[in-house]
């Protein structure tokens, strides 16, 4: 990043400099008691009220690693600001798991959660979007031929399963490996009703202003 210096050897940055300094690092005021990492799990579970159901997908979301994201989680949960439960969840199949969730109403999450809500965790690289439906959301797909399950050739298809199911991880996951093309064609498809079609109109405008 290419920054001016100020006559006294200050670095000048932009406010556009700022901002993508925030996206790739983040922000975490200091919370007494709680390290960086632990202020950055605390806040990506805070922005998952339906649970995170792995130590690897939270580290994801606090952008850590996942070494640290555990160690995170114990210390979380040995001060009473998070739950870990083992639940039954769809994975393709039905599959126990531990989930993780921050305790809202809990007097030690009241305490932190206006600093918590300034938090911003680095954005996370997505790499190159995925080519078939994952394994996690094949319990969406069980009456489906395996060649409708690839992305490139059945987008439409897919897009139209997400939006008549209506999963939420279905569709948070179809937001990142869709393209808009497929969200807008499976609105011309028969049998949606208004509310799915503004939906998935939404979500091709979503993904289009993401690009």
């Amino acid at each position: 990043m290419p920054v001016e210096r100020a006559a006294s050897g200050a670095f000048q940055l932009t406010p556009r400099q700022v901002d993508e300094l925030v996206q790739e690092l983040g922000v975490a005021p200091p919370v007494p008691g709680l390290s960086r990492v632990e202020v950055q799990v605390l806040a990506a579970l805070s922005r998952s009220p339906r649970g995170v159901a792995s130590v690897r997908e939270a580290a994801r979301r606090a952008g850590v690693s996942p070494t640290a994201a555990a160690r995170a989680l114990g210390r979380l949960s040995s001060e009473g600001l998070i739950t870990r439960t083992p639940m039954m969840i769809a994975r393709g199949h039905a599959a126990e798991a531990m989930v993780y969730r921050v305790r809202f109403g809990s007097p030690q999450w009241l305490a932190l959660a206006p600093v918590i809500a300034r938090v911003r965790v680095p954005a996370r690289s997505e790499g190159t979007h995925a080519k078939r439906v994952p394994p996690h959301l094949l319990h969406l797909f069980w009456n489906t031929a395996p060649a409708q399950l690839d992305v490139a050739a059945s987008g439409p298809f897919i897009a139209r399963r997400l939006i008549t199911s209506f999963d939420p991880d279905g569709l948070a996951w179809g937001t990142v490996n869709l393209p808009a093309s497929a969200w807008e064609h499976a609105t011309a498809t028969r049998g949606l009703g208004p509310a799915q079609r503004a939906l998935a109109h939404n979500l091709a405008r979503h993904v289009s202003h993401a690009v």
